[in-house]
């Protein structure tokens, strides 16, 4: 039995996708060995769905599970949950924390996507991520969340600020973001994503969410956003099926909400409606999103991206969640060039994001372009990611794909 199909099966189940479908499932499901049993729990795993896909599995009790995998599941499901309550708190004391000093923010992702699912606890959290657009109330939230006992992170990337604050026992990661996204390497597109961010509505967006309210980005800039969040991830390490998950629940919930043909602009003007497209057909074909759902689809020329839908859904197999499936997977090659100025626009990359402090002191670039090949080189050896050569072949392979669905062509 293919592992994907049963894995695709039971996450369109645990999202309510499958209605329609129970017959042919439970009649697949009695028919697998323990092998397959063990390799569904490892492929959820990967990608850190267990609270999905144990809630698809929930929908047939009378299928027979091996006990270890059902506890497995099962455990699984109930830290994801116990996780999703610890970081709703979180995430709503540090919200109103900036509300009280009239700081204005959105929260992206996070306990706003969980609300979307058939159960908010089914998909796992972990940092808390927002965005402050206006660089003075960045300052001042910086100064408060100091002031309040929240301690900044060593390093940081080009695009937030992380702090970590100890609560309840427990630690937290918050990152706030001055941009909506990591800095796209094609410099055009980049502009065309400051650009919208920078006429979002002096208001955000308000969703109650347990009892507070949560400031969350307008339906189409918060859609083109979880588009830029699969490119950030693509182009480094890629990223797996609870993105997809994200995918579809978002379309199902806010269909009506989203102005199709704002969305689609944005697509068309930053080159990335090749990777929307391919996202969501994998998600219409394998998930069960409707196509109802997705309506701006139609407007799309399916013939103009070939294959790379069957390549994504492949990539996403192989790497699970953010890239932790394959040993080779460090960061794919830009595509605004090729061969040897990618690898050098690529190791750029590297260093603004690990040294953002030092990205404008251009003298210092070739000690820290050599200290980024250094570390690249130390943390591949120690985390057994395999050869350079396997993360270069990896990289080229993304690179493909790339191509494929035709990344920064406007």
């Amino acid at each position: 039995m293919r592992t994907d199909y049963v894995l695709d099966t039971l996450i369109a189940a645990g999202l309510d996708n499958a209605r329609g479908k129970e017959e042919e499932t439970e009649k697949m499901l009695r028919g697998l060995t323990g092998e397959d049993w063990e390799e569904l729990w490892k492929m959820s795993s990967l990608h850190q769905i267990w609270g999905i896909v144990w809630a698809g599995l929930k929908k047939f009790p009378r299928v027979e599970l091996p006990e270890a995998v059902r506890e497995k599941f099962a455990g699984a499901a109930k830290q994801v949950a116990f996780q999703y309550y610890s970081v709703l708190s979180f995430s709503t004391f540090v919200l109103s924390v900036l509300k009280e000093a009239h700081i204005p923010c959105y929260l992206l992702k996070g306990i706003a996507l969980n609300e979307l699912y058939p159960s908010a606890d089914m998909r796992k959290l972990a940092d808390v991520d927002i965005y402050i657009p206006d660089a003075e109330a960045f300052r001042r939230a910086e100064v408060l969340l100091r002031a309040r006992g929240f301690a900044p992170e060593e390093g940081g990337a080009s695009f937030h600020t992380g702090y970590r604050k100890d609560m309840g026992g427990k630690s937290y990661l918050l990152e706030l973001h001055w941009r909506p996204c990591d800095f796209l390497p094609d410099s055009a597109a980049d502009q065309v994503v400051m650009d919208i961010f920078s006429k979002l509505p002096c208001e955000p967006e308000i969703r109650r969410i347990a009892g507070a309210d949560i400031p969350i980005l307008p339906p189409a800039e918060n859609a083109f956003q979880m588009v830029l969040h699969m490119m950030q991830h693509l182009v480094r390490e890629g990223f797996g099926f609870r993105v997809l998950c994200d995918w579809c629940v978002f379309w199902r919930e806010n269909c009506a909400r989203v102005d199709g043909g704002r969305f689609l602009s944005y697509l068309e003007r930053s080159g990335l409606t090749g990777l929307a497209w391919a996202a969501t057909e994998i998600c219409v074909t394998r998930l069960g999103l409707s196509g109802e759902d997705v309506p701006w689809m139609r407007s799309i020329e399916d013939a103009r991206y070939g294959d790379s839908a069957k390549l994504l859904y492949g990539d996403i197999i192989a790497g699970g969640e953010f890239g932790r499936g394959e040993r080779a997977r460090v960061v794919a090659l830009r595509k605004s060039s090729f061969g040897l100025a990618s690898y050098a626009e690529t190791v750029h990359r590297m260093m603004q994001s690990r040294f953002p402090k030092w990205k404008k002191v251009v003298v210092a670039w070739p000690v820290l372009w050599a200290a980024t090949l250094l570390i690249f080189f130390r943390n591949n050896r120690k985390m057994g990611r395999g050869s350079t050569a396997d993360v270069i072949k990896s990289a080229k392979e993304r690179e493909i794909l790339l191509e494929q669905m035709k990344v920064f062509e406007r």
